[in-house]
C-alpha cells in the first residue's frame, strides 16, 4: 500500500512536470498531455454550442474562451499536484507527522489538507512532519507551488504581449485593406499612376509579422483559442491577406509591365511563408486529416474564386494598374493558387469558429449565397449566350 501510494502520487508528479515543461517552457506548436486535451476539450464544446447561436453571439461566446483556459489549467495544476503529493503522505500519515489531539477527521482528508497548505505555503502549522523524509517533501512541494504561480504570471504576460503584437498586424492589413479583406484595394494602396511604391517594403514587412506571429503560437498553443469579436484581428484573416495577395500579384496584374513583382523573391517568400505557417498550425491543431476538401461542390467553389478573380481584376483596372491581358489564363492560375491553400485556411477558420465568407471577405464583395442561389440561373444564362459573348471576347465580367 505505501509503496503503491507513492509510486502514484509521483507519477503524477511528473506528469505536471512534463506538461510544463512541453507547454510553458519548451517551444513546440503542441501542448503537453494535460494542456492538449484540455484546450481542446474546452474549445470542442463551447465551439459546438456556439454554433447553434446566431453569429454575433457566436463570437460573444467564444471570446470568453481564451482569457479563462489560463486560469483552468492552473486551477488543474494545482488539483494534480495536491492529490500526487497527499497520495504520499496519506500511508505515512500519523505516523511521521505530528497531529493535533483529538483528531476526528479521516486520514485521507488530513493528507489532502495538508498537501494543499503545503502547495500553496500557507503554513498553518496544525499538522507538521516529524521525519526528515517528509520534511523535504513538503519543503519541496511548497518550492513547486510557488514556482509554478511564477511561472503562470510569467506566461500569462508573454501570451497578452503576443496578443497585442497579433492586433497590431491585423489593424495594420485591416486599414490598408479597405477596412476588410479586399485584396485590390491593398495593392492599389501602393499605387500611383499605375506604378507600385513601397509595396516591396510591405510585402517584407508582413513576411516579418508573419514569422513573427507563427513563433508565438508555436511557443504558447493557447493563442489559438483568444478568439477576437472582429474578424480582422484573427490569424485565418491575416493568413488569407497575405496568401491571397500572392495570389493576385501572379495571377492578376499583366506579366509585362509588372514581370519583376510577379517573380520579385520577397513575394515567393510571402507566399511560402504563409502557406508553410499554415500547415504547420493545422498539423499542430491535429486538422490535418480534415483539411482535404472543402464542404463545397467543386462546381460552387469554382464559382466564387471566379467571381473574386474577376471582381479584382475590375477594381485593379478601375485604379490604373494593367491587368492580365489575356484573362482565362489568369484565371486558370489564379484557381491553381487557390487550390493550394484553400482548403487548409478553410477547415482553419472553421475550427476557430469563423465563418469562411466571414474569413475571406466575400460578404463585403457579394455574399457568397446569392451566388449560390443564382447558379442555375447563370448556367441557362450562359447556355443562351453566343460565340460573340464578351467572354469570348476576353472581356472582363
Amino acid at each position: 500500500m505505501v509503496y503503491l501510494s507513492t509510486a502514484l502520487g509521483v507519477l503524477l508528479l511528473l506528469l505536471v512536470a512534463f506538461d510544463v515543461y512541453a507547454t510553458i517552457l519548451d517551444a513546440r506548436a503542441k501542448a503537453g498531455p494535460i494542456t492538449g486535451p484540455l484546450y481542446r476539450g474546452i474549445w470542442w464544446a463551447t465551439r459546438w454550442a456556439a454554433f447553434r447561436l446566431l453569429r454575433p453571439n457566436r463570437h460573444r461566446l467564444l471570446n470568453f474562451i481564451g482569457p479563462l483556459l489560463m486560469p483552468a489549467l492552473i486551477i488543474l495544476y494545482l488539483v494534480i499536484l495536491i492529490g500526487g503529493f497527499a497520495l504520499i503522505y496519506y500511508p505515512r500519515m500519523p505516523a511521521q507527522f505530528n497531529m493535533p489531539g483529538g483528531i476526528a477527521t479521516p486520514t485521507w482528508f488530513e493528507s489532502i489538507y495538508f498537501s494543499g497548505v503545503s502547495l500553496t505555503t500557507l503554513g498553518f502549522g496544525d499538522i507538521t512532519p516529524r521525519t526528515i523524509a517528509m520534511r523535504l517533501v513538503s519543503l519541496a512541494e511548497s518550492a513547486s507551488g510557488f514556482a509554478l504561480i511564477s511561472l503562470a504570471v510569467t506566461y500569462l504576460i508573454t501570451v497578452y504581449g503576443a496578443l497585442e503584437r497579433r492586433r497590431l498586424v491585423a489593424l495594420s492589413l485591416y486599414h490598408q485593406a479597405g477596412q476588410g479583406a479586399n485584396v485590390a484595394g491593398f495593392l492599389t494602396h501602393y499605387t500611383i499612376d499605375g506604378k507600385f511604391y513601397g509595396l516591396e517594403a510591405e510585402i517584407r514587412t508582413a513576411t516579418r509579422d508573419l514569422q513573427v506571429l507563427y513563433a508565438a503560437h508555436v511557443e504558447h498553443p493557447i493563442i489559438h483559442y483568444f478568439h477576437p469579436l472582429q474578424v480582422y484581428k484573427g490569424l485565418p484573416r491575416i493568413l488569407f491577406l497575405t496568401l491571397e495577395t500572392c495570389t493576385v500579384i501572379r495571377a492578376c496584374l499583366d506579366d509585362e509591365q509588372y514581370a519583376e513583382i510577379r517573380q520579385h523573391p520577397d513575394v515567393q517568400t510571402l507566399f511560402a511563408n504563409a502557406r508553410y505557417i499554415l500547415a504547420e498550425t493545422i498539423a499542430g491543431l491535429d486538422l490535418a486529416p480534415q483539411a482535404r476538401r472543402r464542404e463545397e461542390p467543386p462546381f460552387i467553389e469554382a464559382r466564387h474564386w471566379e467571381r473574386r478573380y474577376r471582381q479584382t481584376l475590375n477594381q485593379l483596372a478601375a485604379a490604373g494598374v494593367s491587368t492580365r491581358k489575356d484573362v482565362e489564363a489568369g484565371w486558370e492560375e489564379y484557381r491553381a493558387q487557390r487550390e493550394e491553400w484553400e482548403s487548409m485556411l478553410y477547415r482553419f477558420a472553421v475550427h476557430l469558429g469563423y465563418d469562411w465568407d466571414e474569413t475571406t471577405g466575400d460578404h463585403d464583395l457579394r455574399d457568397a449565397n446569392e451566388e449560390a442561389k443564382s447558379c442555375e440561373a447563370s448556367d441557362e444564362k450562359q447556355s443562351e449566350k453566343s460565340d460573340t459573348s464578351p467572354r469570348s471576347r476576353g472581356v472582363i465580367q
